[in-house]
């Protein structure tokens, strides 16, 4: 068990690095609960959650100057925002949540809860660029005392939005994201509810739409990690009574986002000069990128291969580690490393989803006789008239448009076999996950199982194969580390997916590599 540690007082100066923030999600946690906040209220409470660590047994108190959240959202340091943060800071003492929660009688009682438990700021005028704000005691199941279902994100994805409503909708969005709704469905009252928006507020849903809804949407576009690509409404006669949020993230968002554990322990210098270092637990995460986790725990390549650091950039947007390149290159040859690499990227360019870049790419490269096919070209034949060229063109397109369909079909065939398995198989679950386990307490843990663990969420509410069901179809690392592990324990099950699309692929004019 890990030991937790109490600290009597914490200075955001001295985690001036750290930007993840934890609460409880679901219907009866933070993340749905009622309340309203101004965009520097919000600023100064998401400055105090990255002070509170996972293993920390009560909360500190926390002290945090203007200039830590000026530098913390990158604002601009002209004077503008001293005041107005000072002010919010003191504000907060005054905020609350409002919770809906089931008591031991089994009823559901409203539960307000004040945010600030006690706040301190130095009498002296010079010292006034600074308050200490401690958080009510009975926050502890929200924040510390955290049970499955709960968010983590990191604050860098929303350190540019403006709006408060717009945050709290990130907060509510992301939670549902992460649990593997693409679709997140809240009715009109529920939203409003939540926002803390007032009946006299936006009476119209069209003016709801506009200025809540829309502007959510805009806001996700334009600066954070996630975005809603489709909203559906849904009315009661005339009315609109519901809407459904079609999420996705962005393929390349500038934002850094938390997946993983640390890897590492972590040293934090505390304020009285003494050394802390924090545990390697499943619990204790850390704000870098995918690739950086995977880097900083890999021997550096050596140093002048040209060609590693040129074929690292293409691919370093996918998250693929240098390191696992130079394992390409040292197995196959350059050419067919560099040749895979060109093919998957020229299919992403195209449009086509993957998944699993690397493993993508991986499969094609350890395939030898993939045919040979080059990066997707325009047919242009010798000589032929623009008709005749564009019926080659239309035929070429329609052949590849068929070979990513049945891309789309074999993997959706393949998920279908895992699904169930685990479903029939009793002691499967056990079997993968004691599997997993086992990878991350050895001397050198594997790097996969490390993030596919870090991956995993729990859901109170599920048995053990949905909890495993919704994390496996959230896909991702997870996803993909026990696709190979079932694979491996099942191989003639695969072959025989395999076989058929190798076999339709073939009766379409295809290579029969299509599929690996």
């Amino acid at each position: 068990m890990t030991k937790k540690r109490t600290i009597a007082l914490r200075k955001k100066q001295d985690y001036q690095d750290r930007y993840i923030i934890r609460m409880q999600g679901g219907k009866a946690g933070l993340v749905e609960a009622t309340s309203k906040m101004d965009i520097h209220e919000f600023r100064v409470f998401m400055a105090m959650l990255t002070m509170v660590l996972p293993d920390d047994d009560d909360f500190a108190e926390y002290e945090i100057r203007t200039q830590d959240i000026i530098k913390l959202y990158s604002l601009s340091d002209d004077g503008r925002y001293y005041e107005a943060i000072r002010d919010a800071a003191e504000r907060l003492f005054n905020k609350r949540f409002v919770i809906y929660e089931k008591k031991e009688d089994g009823e559901i009682y409203k539960t307000t809860i004040h945010l600030i438990d006690e706040t301190s700021e130095p009498v002296k005028k010079s010292e006034k660029n600074r308050i200490r704000l401690k958080f009510n005691p009975k926050l502890k199941p929200y924040l510390l005392e955290l049970q499955r279902e709960y968010l983590t994100i990191d604050i860098r994805n929303i350190a540019n939005v403006q709006s408060p409503t717009s945050v709290k909708m990130y907060l509510i969005l992301k939670h549902q994201f992460n649990l593997g709704n693409r679709r997140a469905r809240y009715s009109v009252a529920r939203l409003r509810e939540i926002l803390a928006i007032q009946d006299n507020e936006y009476p119209m849903y069209g003016n709801f739409k506009q200025k809540i809804l829309q502007k959510t949407i805009n806001d996700f576009e334009k600066y954070t990690d996630l975005v809603v690509t489709q909203l559906e409404e849904e009315k009661v006669g005339r009315a609109v009574d519901a809407v459904i949020f079609h999420l996705e993230e962005k393929k390349a968002p500038k934002q850094l986002e938390q997946i993983s554990k640390k890897l590492t322990r972590q040293v934090i210098k505390s304020t009285n000069g003494s050394i802390v270092v924090a545990s390697r637990t499943q619990d204790f995460i850390e704000e870098i990128s995918p690739s950086e986790v995977i880097e900083s725990t890999l021997i550096q390549s050596e140093e002048g291969v040209s060609t590693l650091d040129q074929l690292y950039e293409n691919v370093r947007r996918f998250r693929i580690a240098k390191n696992t390149l130079k394992k390409w290159l040292d197995a196959y040859s350059e050419e067919q490393v560099k040749r895979s690499i060109d093919y998957v990227i020229a299919k992403i360019d195209k449009g086509e989803k993957i998944k699993s870049v690397g493993g993508y790419i991986f499969n094609r490269i350890k395939d030898a006789d993939w045919g040979n096919e080059e990066v997707p070209k325009e047919v242009k034949p010798k000589g032929s008239s623009p008709i005749e060229i564009q019926k080659a063109n239309q035929v070429q397109n329609e052949l590849e448009k068929l070979k990513v369909d049945l891309q789309k079909e074999y993997f959706q065939e393949r998920l279908g076999l895992v699904q169930t398995l685990v479903q029939d198989e009793q002691a499967l679950i056990a079997q993968l996950m004691l599997q997993l386990k086992n990878d991350n307490v050895t001397e050198n843990p594997n790097i996969l199982a490390e993030l596919a663990q870090a991956n995993y969420q729990l859901y109170p509410e599920l048995d053990n194969v949905q909890e495993f069901l919704v994390n496996f179809d959230k896909g991702g690392i997870f996803q993909g580390y026990m696709f190979e592990k079932v694979e491996k324990l099942y191989p003639s099950k695969f072959a025989k997916i395999r076989e058929d699309f190798q076999a339709k692929a073939l009766a379409n004019g295809l290579n029969t590599n299509t599929f690996f």
